[in-house]
């Protein structure tokens, strides 16, 4: 048998919800994480058509007003060798922009406060923290600057985050920090192989405004707040796009029928899907309105990734083996 993320996505009480949660902002230095004013860049997400955002400083909490058009959810970036999100948590105090200023110099980690101060960190210790705080975490762009940014063996010792960014768009963008490849659905699907149950985010990693909506997480939820958020993300029930919807979902057991469309509507109803196995092995590929395949026993997980006539882009969570 094989666990299936969407077998519940029909009900009548949940909603898709948009989301990224990967956004910098408040700070207001120019050239410094979070350079734009908070409420211009949290604007211009509900402008865009998002239901629920994270803030996510580097180490340092920023809170939000609260909103009525839009859900704020807490977060921050942890950052060492490694970066983690941490969502759901608040690990230190609010700093001004004077403050931060004073206490950053060439590392962003020289002003998180707190027990974790060194440079030498524990990352399951970070982990399990996040976790007892009501958090979930989520391992940051794995291929930044070079692949394996986070070493793909750490991921496979570490327990207890949910996921990672297999596509992080702000790496597009090449900057002071330099780029990489955006996407790491490489080390996803080394990690879906060795046994790990984690799950796929996109995010905009927001730093400027070509950052903004260029891939988000459709999260099919309660609502848009914390609590309905988080069910949805660790029982695996939403999808990474840039531009496309997924229509259907269905498994039977069996057979896996897969339907997308573009997010806005469009005469265009054709697709190329392609289903991904164990390894990253291309287990079918076909071109139309959907797609129906046959999921063999032996296999682990299969994933499907959907590709719109203009390169929009969809990737589901994978069904994977009980």
């Amino acid at each position: 048998m094989f666990y299936n993320p969407y077998e519940n996505i029909y009900d009548k009480e949940l909603e898709w919800q948009k989301v990224n949660l990967h956004i910098h902002a408040g700070i207001c230095i120019k050239d410094v994480c979070g350079e734009f004013p908070m409420r211009e860049v949290i604007d211009a997400y509900a402008q865009a058509g998002y239901n629920a955002i994270a803030v996510t400083n580097h180490d340092c909490f920023v809170s939000c007003e609260e909103r009525d058009d839009i859900s704020l959810l807490d977060g921050v970036e942890f950052t060492r060798n490694q970066h983690l999100l941490l969502i759901g948590t608040k690990y230190n105090e609010n700093l001004s922009a004077q403050e931060l200023h004073d206490k950053m110099n060439s590392s962003y980690a020289e002003f998180f406060s707190g027990e974790y101060g060194s440079a030498s960190v524990d990352y399951q210790k970070v982990i399990d923290q996040a976790r007892k705080s009501g958090a979930f975490v989520i391992l940051c762009h794995p291929n930044w600057q070079r692949r394996e940014f986070f070493p793909l063996e750490t991921m496979k010792q570490l327990t207890g985050y949910i996921g990672i960014e297999i596509l992080n768009t702000g790496i597009y963008n090449v900057n002071n920090w330099g780029s990489g490849y955006a996407l790491a659905v490489d080390l996803w699907d080394e990690l879906l192989t060795s046994g790990k149950k984690v799950y796929g985010f996109g995010n905009d990693d927001f730093h400027y405004w070509r950052d903004l909506d260029n891939v988000c997480n459709m999260i099919c939820a309660k609502s848009a707040a914390y609590e309905d958020i988080f069910e949805a993300v660790t029982t695996g029930r939403f999808y990474v796009s840039t531009g496309l919807e997924l229509e259907r979902f269905d498994y039977d057991g069996i057979k896996l029928t897969v339907q997308a469309k573009l997010a806005i509507p469009s005469y265009i109803d054709t697709f190329e899907y392609r289903i991904i196995g164990s390894g990253g092995k291309l287990l079918y590929q076909s071109t139309g309105k959907d797609i129906a395949y046959r999921i063999n026993d032996s296999e682990l997980y299969a994933r499907v990734e959907v590709t719109g006539p203009n390169g929009e882009k969809l990737y589901t969570q994978p069904i994977i083996k009980d």
